[in-house]
């Protein structure tokens, strides 16, 4: 399930890190709270993600892994039929919460509950009856069993899913997060068990496909313990048709989003065997890219999306109120959040990903992927921030058009390029579907909000990455000959690290005080990404100010807590 649940700074007197923003004097450590537990169990959770691929990939080989991903990518499309819209039930639970209907709380999750288990019991049963026609879906026949030992995932996730949105709508971030983190701890742990030889009818792949469906089994039993002790009841289904209706295009994206990955997936190594490689060696391929290349890229984002579990709700209630300033502002602190995190990968990873590749999975052709396709981690990004915007505008439809006009631009890519550049047609496909979909959320956000203020300074984050990557290219040479793999690594990092924070400190996109301050006292008020100059009060005003002596008014004429 970890691999199935896959963002924005408030006008006030001072800007917060990552969109954490004081408001009207309001104290922040809630929000400051809820983000520091879900990038915590979000990081550890992915790094812990990130280590189990690196065992797989050294203990099982690139097929091996090639085989689970092609397995798991039809899986994942499946998922996204039967585990309902967490988004859509946790708005309609917070709803709840703050008018304090527990009851429709739980008769709504109950409906969720009920519509996921019946469409994933019809499915598995549609699935074992005719597993003898499989052999048409995949590539690779070997993909079949280890496929059907994992299909029972799919009840247990229609299970999982509402349980964990029910917690996310009552905004309990500990036990949400805290669910994630331990499905991925029993994965690792079945899947040594099994995966290690200790039952020889098992190939790798099959025990990691049980492991998967283990994992996924105790901790929807543990979580329904939480539940029950929660308050949480089972109780009459009500609010199935609202559900539904609201959960139509987003549950669209997600299942278009886990059908080109299963296309993808499918396409691909057939392609590639089309070019000339045989069909071992382009499942072996296809693994290095979707089981090692591809996370490593994509681990940088971890933290934007942790951001966007936060900070929805907030976007909401600005919009409900008109107040597009601050959904502004809290954009544009958002959008240079993003952009700090990708220039800072995008650099270490041109330079770095042979030496990464090598030292992480013991594949070097995996870490040349990285290098070439670290540009991904730009539009990745952006769309990451955007689309979290558009569905908290009520904008869902406009996040679904930019994601079929991304859709759209990658499938050519898929079918025709790996013929001429084999795998690396993943990369491009990739890129243009994200830049895409992140070009056309900008310029609607844009129109909607306003330009978002300090955008120059986005761009210029974004500028520089560039020749501190080429730098650090060129200096890796140099030194990569009389240097091991991870000695390069430590000295590049810290090398191309160096640079970068020289760089924002100094050109003042970073406050590197502030961010202490915020970190040590979270309540303070410095402004972190900018520095904001007070405002020059003419004479009249401060005469009037001196008179009214604490009864400082905001910007919409309420009072201020200093």
């Amino acid at each position: 399930m970890s691999d199935f649940f896959r963002t924005l700074a408030a006008r006030a007197h001072y800007l917060r890190l990552a969109g954490i923003y004081s408001l009207r004097g309001e104290t922040l450590n809630g929000t400051v709270k809820s983000f520091s537990i879900v990038t915590g169990f979000s990081v550890a959770t992915r790094l812990l993600s990130f280590l189990f691929k690196i065992w797989m990939s050294r203990s099982l080989g690139a097929e091996a892994v090639g085989l689970y991903q092609i397995a798991l990518s039809v899986l994942l499309l499946l998922f996204s039929l039967t585990a309902g819209a967490p988004t859509v039930l946790s708005r309609k639970v917070a709803e709840c919460a703050a008018r304090g209907d527990i009851a429709r709380q739980n008769s709504l999750t109950t409906a969720s509950l009920l519509m996921g288990l019946g469409v994933s019991v019809v499915i598995c049963a549609a699935f074992y009856a005719c597993s003898r026609f499989l052999g048409g879906i995949f590539a690779d026949e070997r993909c079949i069993p280890i496929f059907l030992a994992m299909l029972p995932a799919l009840i247990v996730s229609a299970i999982y899913a509402p349980l964990r949105s029910w917690f996310w709508g009552r905004k309990n971030f500990l036990s949400f997060s805290s669910a994630e983190l331990l499905d991925e701890v029993l994965k690792i742990g079945f899947s040594l068990l099994f995966a290690g030889g200790i039952f020889a009818s098992l190939s790798g792949a099959q025990g990691v496909a049980l492991a998967f469906v283990l994992s996924d089994a105790v901790c929807t039993i543990v979580l329904a313990v939480m539940f029950f002790k929660a308050g949480g009841r089972i109780a009459a289904p009500k609010g199935a048709k609202e559900l539904i209706s609201a959960t139509v295009p987003l549950s669209s994206i997600r299942i278009l989003t886990s059908l080109s990955a299963s296309l993808t997936a499918l396409v691909i190594p057939k392609r590639l065997v089309a070019g000339g490689l045989s069909v071992a060696l382009a499942t072996a391929q296809y693994g290095r890219v979707a089981g090692m290349a591809l996370p490593l890229i994509m681990a940088p984002v971890t933290v934007i999306s942790a951001l966007s579990v936060v900070m929805i709700p907030d976007i909401a209630a600005l919009a409900s109120q008109g107040d597009f300033a601050r959904i502004r502002a809290k954009a544009q602190t958002s959008l240079l959040f993003a952009a700090l995190v990708s220039s800072f990968f995008f650099a270490v990873y041109v330079p770095l990903g042979r030496e990464l590749g090598a030292f992480f999975f013991g594949d070097a052709e995996a870490g040349k992927f990285v290098s070439y396709a670290a540009a991904i981690i730009f539009p990745l990004s952006l769309c990451q921030v955007t689309t979290p915007i558009l569905n908290s505008l009520g904008m869902e439809r406009v996040s679904f058009a930019s994601y079929i006009a991304g859709l759209v631009c990658m499938l050519p890519c898929i079918f025709f390029l790996p013929e001429v550049i084999g795998i690396y047609s993943v990369g491009v496909a990739s890129g243009l579907a994200f830049t895409v979909t992140a070009v056309i959320n900008f310029a609607v956000i844009s129109k909607k909000l306003g330009k978002p203020e300090g955008f120059g300074k986005v761009a210029g984050v974004c500028a520089f990455s560039v020749p501190l990557a080429l730098l650090g290219l060129f200096t890796g040479k140099l030194v990569s000959p009389y240097l091991g793999d991870m000695v390069t690594v430590l000295v590049l990092g810290v090398y191309v690290a160096f640079f970068y924070f020289v760089f924002v400190s100094a050109f003042g996109i970073v406050d590197i005080k502030a961010f202490f301050s915020a970190a040590v006292l979270p309540s303070s008020g410095a402004g972190i990404f900018t520095r904001r100059r007070p405002e020059r009060k003419p004479t009249s005003e401060k005469c009037s100010a001196r008179s009214r002596k604490g009864n400082a008014t905001g910007p919409h004429g309420k009072k201020e807590r200093r």
